[in-house]
């Protein structure tokens, strides 16, 4: 295959550029101007093209069936050369996210940072003297600077790429050409009224709040035109036009003196990042739960206030696609590899990661979800890997009685709930097993990561997994025999659920967290064989940190090395700096800051890394006969044809089974829908 490297320099201004748009929405402005292009063929010289003869050239000089381009972000040279040149290579080979696979996804993974760090050379800085001129602008001088500048670029990720490659697993390149892809040749469409009818119901639901609890713009209290300040049809430089004070509610100590005023001392929480003591406001905040039920309405409506204009979410969400779906087909902006384990991301502002899929918990996502999905005559096809990370973990550990009961079908977490019970639960048929069977679902997938009892409690409050939250009373206590004693009886424990932030009474708290407790308990006796993993792979810490290599996982799938771990498609899950303290708790380097790691949490991160390595081979599978549009952790959508729909979900669903060479015994399922919309297949 013949490979050509590109590198695009285009018209920037300080209102018009990549730092302020996204890369879709740069790239389709009416501003978008190229200057020069560079190209390089093969290992040859880098050379530059004005964009009249770059277009004759991709038009006339190319074998595009049996040409590979590479680039560094591909995302934007190659949309660029599909949707201004109508050219679609044979594959995309990006730079950036194969850095993201060997480097680490927080690395800094710039041109600039990259070329330093493998020592290919140094990149340029010309672009920055180019800052708002168009092409017509530039003397010859000026774009021969340029122009060496771009060849530079071309040279060095050109470069990048032979270092690269011999690294990549063919499999990851296609991924990553897929990816690409999604992005640069769309075929996802938005309905933008109802995404701009969403973005003005937004706005106005936030100042009917802010208004109804009186915080209206001092500049505006008392005009005469307040009720068109309120519409916004009247300009106001102090509230943007809103006419209502969204300072007081979105500042931490404003919105605290405003809860004193209404007779709330606001409680506080400790910074993960700080360390200190800061008031517990934010959405997720079982104190803030607390003030949007309290007696009085004034505490609500300020709580509520304080969330929705908090929660930019929707409305600016909902804006940028709005904006998208007006200028044509929805690119899918997917970040390869952006976490350590080499699950996707979201990028690009847009953060399509949660958008398709289940997602319950981003509600609030609905209204984008139901305005996009597949053009006239098309249907959107979801599948999804069901269940994945569970089973892997119990194939992984030799928890063989819970491989069993997935590989027969069974619903495992009715099983799990009938075990908690001592009666029979049946969470699919039977009304009343709905709660005990959403806990058997939340035990299953929930504490294979070894939570603790404290973030258990938390988070069954707070709604774990989609779960409606769940509260344990004296009753639960006595159903599921509980023996509170042993909590009760513990200094330290009673201490900590005492500085609890929570709506609960002090004895509710303690029952709460006695039920939470003993569950974490059970969870553990029942299957000791994943308890017996977190240890095992706590040896594997020590391993990496000494540098000797260690077999382990079902059928010696994964091998350790110096800070790494080399993962059954032939990649390193890397660990680097890896290291004890004086306490003996493990630390590393994650490319940005020092990151802790035990057995548990190093469990969490090779069943994540080994499900996406699976859900992304299938997905590859998928996209050799129909079209992926988009893609989350677990599930897959394809947009096709509506009289291929029904054969399409088949074979994607079986496409969900599939099981690799590497992982002989372990059960995988599937399961999908069909619709029009991404709300429709949830």
């Amino acid at each position: 295959m013949d490979i050509l490297t590109f590198d695009w320099e285009t018209y920037y201004a300080q209102d018009y550029s990549l730092s302020n748009m996204t890369t879709e929405a740069y790239i389709r402005d009416p501003r978008f101007e190229e200057i020069l292009i560079g190209v390089k063929d093969g290992d040859a010289p880098a050379y530059w093209l004005l964009p009249d003869r770059f277009a004759a050239f991709v038009q006339e000089e190319v074998d595009w069936a049996n040409t590979a381009v590479i680039c560094h972000h591909s995302h934007f040279d190659m949309a660029i050369l599909a949707w201004k040149h109508g050219i679609k290579p044979a594959l995309h080979i990006d730079t950036l996210s194969m850095a993201r696979i060997l480097d680490g996804p927080k690395a800094g993974n710039s041109l600039h940072d990259l070329c330093i760090r493998h020592g290919v050379g140094e990149k340029g800085n010309f672009v920055t003297y180019a800052k708002g001129k168009h092409l017509a602008d530039f003397s010859v001088a000026e774009l021969h600077d340029y122009g060496r500048y771009c060849c530079n670029d071309c040279d060095r990720t050109y470069d990048l790429a032979m270092k690269f490659m011999d690294q990549m697993p063919m499999e990851e390149l296609k991924i990553i050409d897929l990816t690409v892809r999604m992005f640069t040749e769309p075929i996802l469409v938005g309905n933008s009224e109802q995404l701009r009818n969403a973005v003005v119901s937004e706005r106005a639901r936030k100042k009917e709040l802010l208004l109804r609890i009186g915080l209206v713009c001092p500049a505006c209290r008392g005009s005469e035109v307040m009720p068109d300040l309120i519409a916004g049809t009247v300009p106001c430089k102090a509230c943007d036009g809103s006419g209502v004070d969204k300072k007081r509610v979105g500042s931490n100590e404003q919105l605290a003196t405003l809860f004193r005023a209404c007779g709330v001392e606001p409680k506080t929480k400790t910074s993960p990042t700080t360390g200190e003591q800061i008031y517990a406001f934010a959405k997720t905040d079982s104190a803030m739960a607390e003030l949007l039920e309290d007696e009085y309405e004034d505490v609500r409506f300020l709580a509520e206030a304080r969330i929705a204009i908090k929660s930019n979410l929707t409305e600016t969400r909902a804006e940028r696609f709005q904006h998208c779906a007006e200028r044509g087909a929805m690119p899918v902006y997917l970040s390869f590899a952006a976490a350590h384990t080499f699950r996707h991301g979201g990028g690009d502002s847009m953060n399509w990661m949660n958008l398709s899929g289940h997602n319950e918990a981003r509600p609030e996502m609905s209204v984008i979800k139901a305005s996009v999905g597949a053009p006239p005559g098309f249907k959107c096809v979801r599948t999804d890997s069901s269940q994945g990370e569970a089973r892997i973990s119990a194939w992984c550990s030799g928890q063989n009685d819970l491989v069993e009961s997935f590989a027969l079908g069974h619903d495992v977490y009715s099983e799990y709930a009938t075990t908690i019970y001592g009666r029979p639960v049946n969470r699919k048929q039977v009304a009343e097993d709905f709660i005990p069977g959403q806990l058997g679902k939340i035990s299953i997938l929930g504490l294979s990561y070894g939570m603790g009892w404290y973030k258990f409690s938390l988070e069954l409050l707070k709604g774990l997994l989609g779960a409606p939250p769940i509260q344990f009373n004296e009753q639960d206590m006595a159903v599921l025999r509980v023996d509170p004693s042993r909590m009760l009886n513990t200094p330290k424990k009673v201490t900590l659920i005492s500085e609890m932030s929570s709506r609960l009474s002090l004895n509710e708290r303690l029952v709460h967290c006695a039920v939470a407790e003993a569950l974490v308990q059970r969870y553990r006796q029942r299957y000791d064989k994943i308890v017996a993993y977190w240890k095992l792979l706590d040896t594997v810490i020590n391993a990496m940190i000494e540098g000797t290599e260690m077999v382990f996982g079902a059928h010696g799938i994964m091998r350790t090395a110096k800070d790494r771990i080399w993962m059954p498609n032939g990649l390193p899950l890397r660990y680097d700096g890896i290291k004890r303290d004086e306490q003996g708790e493990a630390t590393y380097f994650n490319g940005r800051e020092t990151t802790r790691l035990h057995g548990p949490m190093l469990c969490e991160n090779l069943t994540q890394c080994l499900h996406r390595i699976i859900v992304c081979d299938q997905m590859l599978e998928v996209a050799q006969e129909i079209k992926v549009a988009t893609m989350t952790y677990d599930d897959i959508i394809a947009v096709v044809p509506d009289e291929a729909a029904e054969l399409s979900l088949q074979f994607m669903v079986k496409t969900m089974k599939y099981v690799p060479a590497w992982a002989v015994g372990l059960p995988l399922a599937g399961e999908g829908k069909i619709g029009q919309t991404l709300l429709e297949v949830k």
